[in-house]
């Protein structure tokens, strides 16, 4: 069985109640990123510290300090990159993985920038609609591009861990899928998927019933849950990409147009990746 991993604040008295776990903290503020590490790897495995900057990315103060400290930064917008430039150093130090906002169209090229610098880096969907022409092209940049450049997730997950009869959950990037992550705050409600815990929908509460979740029936059917929008018969139920996107996007007004022509490219673009990895593309015919 995988090892469930929990996404928590950072809070004194929850750690203590949660030892020996594997876990990833969130805070907003940069100056306990040392204090958290410390405080977790006295008694449990720390999985990554997730940085949700109030901030913009140029405008984090990165620290030599954090060099063995698994980090994954989250931030609405990249900034001037001058501001960066005297950072890079440290930056390319760290164990580091860099997440900006898909609401600006700047963090586009911000992306390709981190990624051609050799810094881990992604995109996260934020409140806004999607720009799906510039997630194409970045896609396109992320898994078809020949110069060296750094993983740009979720397209670098979808493209090493894709195979032609399974569904992927890219979701695995943003520490968010069920079968490996569990939400809770600090009061200790549980939930299934960090929307989940935003809107209070608990699976349970307490830190001593996270060992029994998996065999809860709403769990089966939480892990079950895609199947509901081919039952539906929603239109995301046609869509030749369904299993690489999994209906995140089945409320989009405009599918055809737009989440199913990137979904589509996608997957085209996965399975050509799919193929180079394993030589399974045509060999030139021998004499």
């Amino acid at each position: 069985m995988i090892e469930q991993i929990l996404v928590t604040p950072y809070n004194e008295e929850l750690l203590e109640k949660l030892k020996q776990k594997t876990l990833v903290v969130k805070t907003d503020d940069q100056d306990k990123i040392q204090l958290i590490h410390r405080g977790v790897s006295k008694h449990n495995k720390l999985h990554a510290i997730q940085l949700n900057s109030p901030i913009a990315l140029s405008s984090i103060t990165f620290k030599k300090e954090w060099k063995n400290i698994p980090l994954c930064v989250y931030s609405s917008e990249f900034g001037g990159f001058k501001n960066l430039i005297p950072k890079l150093d440290i930056l390319n130090k760290l164990n580091i993985r860099i997440f900006l906002s898909s609401d600006l169209k700047e963090n586009f090229t911000g992306i390709r920038i981190l990624s051609s610098l050799g810094i881990a880096c992604g995109l996260f969907f934020g409140d806004r609609p999607i720009d799906w022409e510039s997630l194409n092209d970045l896609m396109h940049h992320a898994i078809y591009s020949q110069t060296n450049h750094a993983p740009i997730e979720p397209f670098s997950y979808v493209a090493s861990n894709y195979d032609t009869s399974e569904y992927i959950d890219y979701n695995f990037v943003y520490f968010n899928n069920a079968t490996r992550y569990l939400h809770l705050n600090e009061k200790e409600q549980i939930a299934l998927c960090y929307e989940d815990l935003i809107n209070r929908n608990f699976i349970s509460t307490g830190v001593e019933s996270i060992e029994s979740i998996i065999h809860k029936q709403e769990y089966e059917y939480h892990i079950n849950s895609r199947y509901d929008v081919m039952l539906s018969m929603n239109e995301c139920a046609f869509c030749p990409a369904f299993r690489i996107c999994l209906g995140k996007f089945s409320e989009e007004d405009d599918k055809q147009n737009g989440c199913q022509v990137f979904f589509s490219d996608f997957l085209d673009a996965a399975e050509h990746f799919y193929k180079r990895k394993n030589n399974t593309g045509n060999k030139l015919w021998q004499l």
